[in-house]
């Protein structure tokens, strides 16, 4: 948050130094706090209007609460030592029809928690041959090879919100998460201009702009290295950050119109349009790919 002078009145901004001695690794507590400092700044700037925060995929991002439906950390039979998840409802996917809708309780009247066998038999499932789960791994392809496999199919187990997520529409904003592994999706990630797996791109976004001038500034202590962090983060200008995005538009220009890899990396490169691939990349690659309908136009 800014003052009317240009001056850093307010930041959500953390920076951490862990380590032995140091700061604890990032986890969800910590990321909560900061979203809440996020929010309250956005709020302050933009009275009554809602706001869309935009995550890649983490550990952290992904935290469910300790009370979440996992399967995997139940036993077989009720009781014994797993942990207590919270109550559901079987969802309207459920393949026997009697039961969808119900609500189901994760324990007992005696407050032990219920086993796999248990919470499937109650949704219906015959499950008295399955075993509890694979050693070491289910088989990828298989979705009823035990019973934690077989009940983390279902909707309820599968599509939990994150704890991040829940606080975020608790506030009454929204978020959304990118694709696993597309950095080009990511305006804050890069790709890095020496890297070669990508011959066609120069894909310096935020993290690639900070680090490159961090590295060109000589530092002799590590106080030193701590205020040139400080001072790169907060020195991006804003219409460079703009133009980051707009290239992860670009990018998904690209792949909706049915691009991959070096094709769509070329494309973002050549186009000269704000937010999308251009027509006139589209009909060079289309030139590329088919020489001979260029040359023979029926």
């Amino acid at each position: 948050m800014l003052d009317n002078g240009g001056r850093v009145m307010r930041d959500s901004t953390k920076i951490i130094y862990p380590g032995s001695g140091g700061d604890a690794w990032w986890d969800a507590p910590q990321l909560l706090k900061q979203m809440e400092d996020a929010i309250q700044i956005f709020e302050a700037g933009h009275p009554g209007k809602q706001s869309l925060f935009i995550f890649d995929q983490s550990s952290a991002h992904a935290s469910l609460p300790p009370d979440a439906l996992k399967a995997f950390e139940m036993n077989k039979s009720d009781g014994g030592k797993q942990r207590v998840q919270h109550d559901t409802v079987i969802p309207d996917t459920n393949p026997i029809p009697e039961h969808r809708g119900k609500v189901q309780k994760m324990t007992l009247p005696n407050g032990r928690p219920k086993g796999l066998q248990r919470v499937l038999e109650e949704r219906g499932f015959t499950v008295k041959n399955l075993r509890a789960k694979c050693s070491p791994v289910c088989p990828i392809d298989n979705l009823n090879c035990c019973l934690a496999r077989l009940l983390s199919q279902q909707d309820d187990f599968k599509n939990q919100e994150s704890m991040l997520e829940s606080f975020i529409k608790s506030r009454g904003h929204e978020c959304i998460f990118l694709p696993k592994f597309h950095c080009e999706l990511n305006p804050i990630e890069m790709v890095s201009p020496f890297n070669r797996s990508y011959s066609f791109t120069y894909n310096l976004q935020y993290w690639g702009w900070c680090k490159y001038r961090y590295r060109e500034v000589d530092k002799t202590s590590f106080q030193e290295a701590k205020d040139a962090v400080q001072k790169y983060l907060e020195t991006c200008p804003a219409e460079v950050i703009c133009r980051f995005i707009n290239r992860s538009w670009r990018f998904m220009s690209a792949y909706r119109l049915g691009l991959t890899g070096h094709a769509a990396a070329w494309a973002v490169k050549k186009q000269k349009q704000h937010r999308q691939v251009s027509q006139r990349a589209m009909m060079s690659i289309l030139v590329v790919l088919n020489p001979s309908d260029q040359q023979n136009p029926t």
